[in-house]
């Protein structure tokens, strides 16, 4: 049990029916939609066939018919997250948001969860797995925006503030694309002092779920 013995059988390990060539070949395995394939940008919030209604994962059900009809098999789709209610914008990139506009999607995190949670309004994990799942079926992949960035009410600003970036007068540097300001979007610092944690938080939201 020993470290150097560890060491040997490490180093000459026992190999047994290979074949082996003169030269390495790398090997690329991805799916056959690497190649090609035909995206359509999808809201799901916008899926109601009812004016004025929310949609929901349901309703994206009603619309996979149209959707392969016209020759799509990706259907991207922007965050699915709670979304932020500090600073929420309002319609035409206004700074405030009016009572019963929703915000935008890329603004993730609210006291209803975070980047691990799903927006209520659309529907429940399953209803999202089952969409996936009908979507399979036509043909369609489901496509996701993960946007690396929060809201200012997302848990993460209260739990690691460490993870984004300070002004000088303490405040949390929010998102711009001068002239364009984000106020309702505090984008992650990855090489924060924590930036291990932080890279390790969104390892194991890919890996883990």
């Amino acid at each position: 049990m020993s470290d150097d013995f560890a060491k040997v059988v490490h180093d000459h390990p026992l190999k047994e029916i290979f074949t082996s060539l003169d030269i390495e070949h790398p090997v690329v395995v991805e799916s056959s939609k690497t190649n090609f394939s035909s995206w359509y940008e999808f809201f799901p919030r916008s899926s109601s066939l009812v004016a004025g209604k929310h949609g929901t994962f349901q309703d994206c059900l009603k619309l996979l018919p149209r959707i392969a009809s016209m020759g799509f098999d990706v259907l991207y789709f922007p965050p699915i997250h709670p979304i932020g209610k500090v600073n929420r914008k309002g319609k035409n990139n206004n700074v405030r948001a009016m009572k019963g506009e929703p915000g935008s999607p890329w603004a993730i995190g609210s006291d209803e969860g975070g980047h691990k949670s799903i927006l209520s309004s659309l529907g429940t994990l399953e209803d999202f797995k089952k969409l996936i799942a009908e979507a399979k079926k036509a043909g369609i992949d489901i496509a996701m925006d993960i946007a690396f960035q929060c809201a200012p009410d997302h848990p993460y600003v209260k739990d690691h503030p460490s993870w984004f970036k300070l002004r000088p007068d303490g405040s949390i540097q929010y998102a711009e694309n001068p002239p364009k300001k984000y106020q309702d979007i505090y984008p992650f610092n990855f090489e924060s002092d924590d930036w291990k944690g932080l890279w390790m938080n969104f390892f194991l939201f890919f890996y883990i779920g």
